[in-house]
């Protein structure tokens, strides 16, 4: 088939799909919702069909370096795969995207995206994302379920979801469900819970618990073993990261003073203060909001203590986006 291709998207080909429903997925915190939808894809009988360039919408922000060498940008990639169900109503449009776009474009490309997911027919969108938490490492993850649509609340509850009473999810895993339902189309945005400290590397087990949600939406099976397996391995690789900061947060909570030393932000601040910055930080870090940001910088000048918290509020913004 001759690809059908405007500026922006490119189609290789346009099956025909019967009543499908549109996964799409973006990096996030915990690599949570590239990672359950990659997994979903894989296991499923899918194939490319199309991509969307990726020009006006991504800009390299770094270098990598690879053996002491700065290599070469990396083209973003931007696919769409399908899923054809043998014999049954159960067509799947995925969408996967290796990096956010770009600050203010992500509405434009939102748009696009959907632009194609009408064209096929679909109706109903669903991405996933992530919900940090100072749940324990070791327990199961609860799933929230953020509808874009209030009578859809009552549908999910039978799958035995939580639901988010106010909140921000930021990235494109949260813009797509709400730039869906401007254009009259139903989404729902699944969160996995993860814990704070896994804000930045990965969390199979709340990815795992999402797509035992997601499958039975979706009406299909896959086999989840590997990512059993992969969720066990990863937890314990993280155990001894858990540990050091069990071991900080309890010298932080009990501190054991050496005679005559004082610690330098206690003689300065209350305690009570202290632990209300950790809390601002960690909303700034959950929602990533500028409000959230510059709460946070109002208490830290409060107090003077913005100079000594520099380096941790200015990471705040050279971290990449994320869900909430």
């Amino acid at each position: 088939m001759k690809p059908e291709i405007n500026q922006i998207v490119t189609l290789y080909e346009k099956p025909k799909l019967i009543a499908p429903r549109f996964v799409a997925a973006w990096p996030g915190m915990g690599n949570v919702a590239l990672l359950a939808v990659e997994y979903l894809k894989d296991q499923l009988d899918t194939k490319l069909i199309g991509e969307v360039a990726p020009s006006g919408f991504f800009a390299p922000t770094g270098a990598e370096v690879s053996k002491q060498i700065i290599s070469q940008p990396k083209i973003p990639m931007n696919q769409f795969f399908c899923y054809q169900s043998p014999g049954s109503n159960k067509d799947i449009l995925f969408f996967t995207g290796s990096v956010q776009p770009i600050p203010h474009r992500e509405y434009a490309f939102a748009r696009e995206i959907l632009k194609v997911a009408e064209a096929f027919g679909v109706k109903t969108i669903y991405t996933t994302a992530a919900a940090p938490s100072d749940m324990h490492y070791q327990d199961t993850p609860r799933v929230f379920a953020v509808p874009n649509r209030s009578d859809l609340l009552k549908q999910m509850m039978k799958y035995g979801v939580h639901f988010m009473g106010e909140g921000t999810i930021a990235g494109m895993n949260g813009l797509l469900i709400s730039v869906a339902a401007e254009l009259g189309m139903e989404g729902i945005c699944f969160l996995g819970e993860i814990p704070f400290f896994t804000a930045q590397i990965e969390f199979p087990r709340a990815s795992l618990v999402v797509l035992e949600v997601l499958t039975k939406l979706l009406g299909v099976e896959i086999d989840m073993v590997d990512l059993e397996l992969y969720a066990n391995k990863k937890e314990k690789e993280m155990e001894p990261l858990a540990a050091l900061l069990k071991r900080e947060k309890s010298e932080a909570e009990s501190p054991q003073l050496t005679e005559g030393v004082v610690p330098e932000k206690e003689e300065r601040v209350p305690k009570s203060v202290s632990l209300k910055i950790e809390k601002l930080f960690r909303q700034a870090e959950f929602d990533r909001t500028y409000k959230s940001k510059m709460r946070l910088k109002e208490e830290l000048d409060k107090w003077g203590l913005f100079d000594d918290y520099l380096d941790r509020f200015l990471d705040l913004f050279k971290k990449g986006q994320g869900e909430s």
